[in-house]
């Protein structure tokens, strides 16, 4: 097959599928939906278009959670073999921030912030649609492999090189957002992220003596600074400083977090703040799975009390709580099988509550099958992995290190707080005899 006349079949092959979502009485009233969520109802067939593409290569239907793809193989007849293999290339598409190292003739090479991997793609039009797009930019595209090359679905933003550190910000939520987009490609970062779970996990143990640390959000950061610098620098926290930063709350309820809602332009500098800025209190635990790395889970412990208690209903906002574990990508199938192996009424009072017939199984085939189906490593694994996450911490320090000591607010800073300067060491170890 010639090059045009694989450029045409993949073509017209996208072509057919986003037909198939206009007009398919399963697929189209979900993509109705799909655009009323984004409030695109009225939009012209170039914006369409730009949003069929994620739709066709993100969307779930159905109790199976069956892709776009498949449904439409399910549904078409006399698909061709050429075909069978571009839609396969299409059900492993996936977006990624890239910094345009070359513009080719009829492509680009393109670097991967997120996983780290080098890219020729090709095109799928003209170049000269792409004018203007020049090496050192900055592009949010979609790209899918197809008879070992890859080609470029769409490109969504294209940022210049002077806002390099928002791209960085915005690759690094990515990272968080889908922490196996950082490995699922690349063996050598799989291997890794592997090697430093596992490693982590033991000195996890040796630092904390468990796996599962229960605090509040007012000293969470504190446990988990003592862990990194343990990890980073080796020195042992001391059994009081642990002891000193766990803590009980009186009264376990779950409520929404206001604060958890952080767009990607601001998510950095709120993570950066930690839990201890947030306005409310709650319960945080942080597990680590020897299998998947280090979770930070708010209200952990009153989802457990829910199972605890006599009357679960004097946990307050507990079906709320229920539903939020289950449904929260953030809290893995591993996770849940660890708690239903402490609780033995685990499925029973789940079922009751939410008025389902639920085995253990089905649990988490309906609400856990992504974490089933592959290994997702926690997204603070990733990122002790991850180049682009070093370079926005390389940078915020950078900024600390310039400040002077007249900038630096040395206020209301407790002993075991974090130090204002960056350093990352704890006050008492670090200004406070400065001032």
């Amino acid at each position: 097959m010639s090059v045009i006349e694989k450029l045409s079949v993949i073509s017209d092959t996208i072509t057919k599928v986003m037909n198939f979502v206009l007009t398919n009485e399963i697929v189209r009233p979900d993509f109705d939906e799909y655009l009323s969520a984004l409030s695109a109802q009225n939009v012209d067939a170039g914006r369409m278009q730009a949003l069929l593409i994620p739709y066709i290569a993100e969307r779930r239907l159905t109790k199976e959670r069956k892709s776009v793809v498949t449904i439409y193989r399910e549904n078409v007849e006399n698909i061709s073999a050429d075909e069978q293999e571009i839609l396969e290339g299409l059900s492993q598409s996936f977006s990624s921030v890239f910094e345009i190292r070359r513009v080719l003739s009829s492509g680009f090479e393109f670097y991967s912030l997120i996983n780290e991997m080098m890219y020729k793609v090709l095109s799928l039009v003209k170049m000269n649609n792409y004018r203007g797009i020049t090496p050192s930019q900055y592009a949010v595209c979609r790209i899918f492999p197809y008879r070992n090359e890859y080609y470029l679905l769409e490109i969504s933003n294209v940022v210049s090189s002077i806002n390099k550190d928002e791209v960085y910000k915005y690759a690094v939520a990515k990272i968080i957002e889908r922490p196996e987009d950082a490995y699922e490609n690349n063996p050598k970062k799989l291997k890794q992220i592997e090697e430093l779970v596992n490693d982590f996990g033991k000195k996890f143990k040796e630092c904390f003596g468990t796996n599962e640390v229960i605090t509040t959000n007012l000293y969470a950061d504190n446990i988990i600074n003592l862990f990194n610098i343990y990890c980073d620098e080796g020195i042992m926290p001391e059994k009081q400083e642990i002891e000193e930063n766990i803590k009980q709350i009186d009264n376990n309820r779950y409520f929404t977090v206001s604060d958890f809602k952080n767009s990607y332009s601001t998510f950095m500098e709120k993570s950066l703040e930690g839990f201890s800025s947030h306005s409310s209190t709650y319960d945080i635990g942080i597990i680590y799975d020897d299998e998947l790395g280090l979770f930070v889970i708010p209200f952990y412990q009153t989802f457990g009390k829910i199972f605890e208690a006599e009357d679960y209903k004097t946990i307050q906002g507990y079906k709320d709580c229920i539903k939020n574990f289950l449904e929260n990508d953030k809290v893995p199938a591993n996770i849940i099988k660890k708690l239903a192996n402490r609780y033995s009424n685990f499925a029973e009072r789940i079922n009751k509550i939410l008025e389902t017939n639920y085995t253990l199984d089905s649990i988490l085939n309906h609400y856990k099958a992504d974490s089933i189906e592959k290994k997702i490593f926690s997204s603070a694994s990733v990122l002790y992995a991850s180049k682009a996450f070093e370079q926005i911490m390389t940078t915020v320090s950078k900024k600390e290190e310039n400040k002077t000591d007249e900038e630096i607010d040395y206020t209301n800073i407790g002993r075991n707080d974090k130090c204002p300067c960056g350093s990352g060491k704890k006050f008492k170890n670090c200004c406070m005899d400065k001032i």
